[in-house]
């Protein structure tokens, strides 16, 4: 009989979440005083079971245990991708971007992620409550560059260090200890209807708007203290533009959801102009070329892995570090085939680019030229002068 009533209580929770419906037998109509009552004692049971939420909440955020529990739920649901190749180089990752976010948010040590890799093959991952990660196998087949996976992993990680998740898994709750209450079947019954929101439903967990924002621009902020390209960010989306055109199936899941979250563009160009920011307002991307000082400096040629246009944010990374760390200062010339500013790699030539001493000549001019100053340029410098 307990089985059957956990199964009644699971199935209406979920039901509600999922905005579906459940079909049970006519019931009398109360009596309007039964009414009253009705509310009040729901009201009362409301408080109680609300409480439970934030309990099992916790319980599953904060505890090792409930961390582990919904860990080897998610194994469970997903199947786990035991590719040794794969699972050493997240590892390091891990490592790398756990520095970078301990130099922001050193809180991050209270609650190390727990991680692995599903089978799913859409492009994409995850991070659920207790900072619990998993990464799609067809991410991989997206990407192999682990400055632009480090880029969707640490946007994951955001939204683990801010809650994002948790706060969304508490409004499903409500709506589904709303239809226990009304059905009499509230109780023990929320820690199992919490559990399974929260398994059940990571591809659709209702992130913000402002919250997407928030995880893309603490992604960056993160990448500035690894050692990743932070041109890898903008990078990563226009990749995403150019995949999405011939493989729209393979993008699914939270971080592609274009009703509420912003779009490929403004992510990609939201990046970009941070990155310019960075940089001092000296380097910028346009249509596939990187321009220092308003003056083109290069169009990287396409390769066998990435777009021309690809290539050009990570350039734009390049020049941003040299910028951010005083290596502009410093001369720029050519070794082999990579083109440096004092110790700071700027592009690393490939057929089809310029010759690297050539290139190395001009950034040298571009450098010891006057700035082109554009209009939105010097209304930016107005702004920031208070006129």
């Amino acid at each position: 009989m307990k089985k059957a009533w956990d199964f009644s209580v699971k199935s209406l929770a979920v039901a509600a979440v999922l905005g579906t419906a459940l079909s049970f037998g006519a019931a009398p109509v109360p009596q309007a005083s039964a009414s009253i009552g009705g509310a009040v004692l729901g009201a009362v049971q409301g408080g109680v079971v609300y409480a439970q939420i934030d309990k099992e909440l916790k319980y599953y955020n904060n505890t090792e245990e409930g961390r582990q529990k919904l860990l080897a739920q998610y194994k469970k649901k997903l199947g786990v991708n035991e590719d040794a190749f794969l699972n050493g180089q997240l590892e390091d990752m891990m490592a790398e971007m756990t520095r970078g976010i301990r130099a922001v948010d050193p809180s991050i040590d209270k609650k190390p992620y727990v991680y692995f890799i599903n089978n799913e093959t859409s492009f994409n991952a995850f991070c659920s409550m207790g900072h619990v990660m998993s990464v799609n196998t067809g991410l991989y087949s997206m990407t192999t560059v682990p400055d632009e996976i480090a880029v969707v992993l640490l946007h994951e990680m955001g939204h683990g260090q801010k809650d994002h998740v948790v706060k969304s898994v508490r409004k499903k709750a409500g709506v589904a200890v709303g239809a226990m209450i009304l059905s009499g079947a509230a109780g023990s019954g929320v820690a199992d209807a919490i559990l399974d929101i929260a398994v059940n439903q990571i591809d659709n967990v209702q992130i913000t708007k402002p919250n997407e924002w928030e995880a893309d621009n603490l992604a960056l902020t993160y990448l500035l203290h690894t050692g990743y390209n932070p041109g890898a960010t903008a990078a990563m989306w226009q990749r995403v533009l150019e995949k999405m055109k011939s493989r729209p199936k393979d993008f699914v899941g939270e971080i592609f959801s274009p009703s509420d979250h912003p779009t490929e563009e403004q992510r990609r160009d939201n990046y970009a102009q941070r990155l310019t920011d960075l940089s001092g307002g000296n380097v910028t991307v346009a249509k596939g070329v990187v321009y220092v000082s308003g003056k083109k400096f290069v169009q990287p040629a396409a390769t066998g892995e990435m777009s021309g246009p690809e290539r050009a944010y990570f350039v734009m990374g390049n020049l941003v570090a040299a910028f951010r760390t005083g290596q502009n200062a410093q001369d720029a010339y050519a070794n082999g085939h990579t083109v440096l500013l004092g110790n700071q790699p700027v592009i690393a030539c490939t057929d089809g680019d310029p010759d690297p001493q050539e290139l190395a000549s001009l950034l040298n001019r571009i450098k010891s030229s006057k700035p082109v100053v554009t209009p939105a340029r010097e209304l930016k410098l107005q702004k920031q002068a208070g006129k």
